[in-house]
């Protein structure tokens, strides 16, 4: 058995060995099981910072209960559904945007932080890029990459997008839609202006 010694700074020590007492584990046990977890993510190519971020990530989906699907499979079925009745689908996901804002504001209280959600999500969702940049006290720029590959699914992402918005206390003004990409002009209370985009 090998033995080295690992110097950590001592918050990250003091959380290392309460975690392990809270898992009923000996500190060598503790250290060897996350020690070998990150090893295997790294040796696959990952980032070990990346871990923390697909936990909280799985640990949301859980919550509200998702079933994860191919992005394929999921447009294919929203095009046959919007030619049956667009106005019931485009309901749908109105009504789904206001049920979730719940609870994406438990994990983001506003929408940088909801940015930063994205971020960690993105090895779950087909959202590519989701930046957040301001023009000025009272304009901010929103980039996203992904919002679905027909323009049936980038109009039902119009819908659950312009529903978020509303529950973090914006409403849009104006918006533009191709697809795959939407451009959408929101105001607050306070009367910043925001540019949306997804790409």
């Amino acid at each position: 058995m090998a033995r080295t010694n690992i110097s950590v700074d001592q918050a990250v020590f003091d959380e290392f060995s309460s975690q392990a007492q809270r898992q009923n584990k000996t500190l060598f046990a503790f250290a060897n099981e996350s020690l070998s977890t990150v090893a295997k993510v790294a040796a696959e190519g990952g980032n070990p910072l990346d871990l923390y971020k697909m936990w909280r990530a799985v640990t949301l989906l859980k919550q509200i209960d998702v079933i994860t699907l191919p992005s394929d499979f999921i447009d294919e079925l929203i095009v046959k559904d919007y030619a049956r009745d667009k106005a019931g689908i485009l309901k749908m996901f109105r009504d789904l945007g206001s049920q979730l804002v719940g609870v994406l504001k438990i994990a983001a209280e506003d929408l940088d932080q909801l940015s930063a959600l994205v971020t960690n999500f993105a090895g779950l969702l087909p959202v590519k890029q989701f930046t957040i940049g301001a023009k000025d006290k009272n304009k901010v720029e929103i980039d996203v990459v992904g919002a679905g590959r027909r323009i049936e699914s980038t109009e039902c992402a119009v819908e659950f997008l312009t529903s978020v918005l509303n529950g973090y206390g914006y409403s849009v003004i104006k918006k533009e839609v191709n697809v795959g990409t939407i451009r959408v002009w929101a105001t607050r209370r306070d009367y910043r202006s925001f540019s949306f985009v997804f790409i």
